[in-house]
């Protein structure tokens, strides 16, 4: 019994300690925007103003930032798994290796933010805007990216496989040596873009503008194009490709495929 008594005590002890390092930690943010290294688990900040602040490899764990101003903030290696940040401006700010597994960015502005190596499986960025965004060998697996913006985006090395673009605006936009095994890309503008040594196996690009896109040494094994437009399209080196898979898509003059296949001319 008394072995149980000084059990609890310690342990009762010890979430003393913890809690009272956290509010430190929250209190010298709020005096400096700055606390590297910190534990701000289960923090309540939603529309704060935090541009420039660094929060470097910190612990942002379960915390609700929604509609906060984070731009040009440093949150390289930050672990932000299942916080909010729906509505959130992120403009410009450091992302790099930072974990963001089934964070909500919903409709959040991420315009020129850094998210290289960044772990985003199982996040929701639906109508996110995210132009001149970096994903460059970022996990996106299983991500809702549905209805976002992600024009001059780079998700060159990104792993996409299973992730939702339905609907989105992704032209010119750099998906070169990108694995996306099973990626929805029905209805989405993806004009301009490039998916050069890309695996699009058993890709969905039911509908896509594919205008201008170029496929060089990429894998299209069982990917389909039902009444997709690939005007100017250039898939004359693709692998994987065959007749059946371009079943009722479209192009022009300028459209390039692997011998022997044809599309019909797109309806003015």
């Amino acid at each position: 019994m008394n072995k149980l008594i000084l059990s609890i005590l310690v342990l009762s002890n010890a979430c003393a300690i913890s809690l009272a390092a956290a509010s430190d930690d929250m209190d010298k943010f709020k005096r400096t925007n700055t606390c590297i290294d910190c534990d701000l688990r289960n923090s309540k900040m939603q529309g704060a103003d935090m541009t420039n602040a660094n929060l470097s490899k910190s612990n942002l764990r379960d915390s609700l930032f929604k509609n906060t101003k984070l731009d040009n903030a440093n949150l390289e290696q930050v672990d932000l798994r299942r916080t909010d940040l729906e509505k959130a401006s992120l403009r410009g700010a450091d992302l790099r290796a930072a974990i963001l597994r089934d964070t909500d960015l919903e409709k959040s502005i991420l315009n020129d933010a850094n998210f290289e190596k960044a772990d985003l499986r199982d996040a929701d960025l639906e109508n996110a805007v995210a132009n001149k965004a970096s994903f460059k060998d970022a996990d996106l697996r299983k991500a809702n990216l549905k209805r976002g913006s992600f024009i001059h985006g780079n998700f060159e090395d990104a792993q996409l496989t299973e992730a939702n673009l339905k609907r989105s605006i992704v032209r010119k936009a750099n998906f070169k040596n990108a694995i996306m095994k099973n990626v929805r890309l029905t209805r989405a503008d993806l004009t301009g873009t490039n998916f050069e040594d890309a695996n699009l196996t058993f890709a969905n690009f039911y509908r896509a503008d594919l205008t201008n896109t170029t496929f060089e040494d990429a894998n299209l094994d069982n990917a389909t194009f039902w009444n997709a437009n690939l005007s100017g399209a250039d898939l004359s080196q693709a692998n994987g490709l065959d007749a059946e898979q371009l079943t009722g898509a479209c192009g022009n003059s300028k459209t390039r495929l692997p011998r022997k296949l044809k599309v019909p001319e797109c309806a003015e």
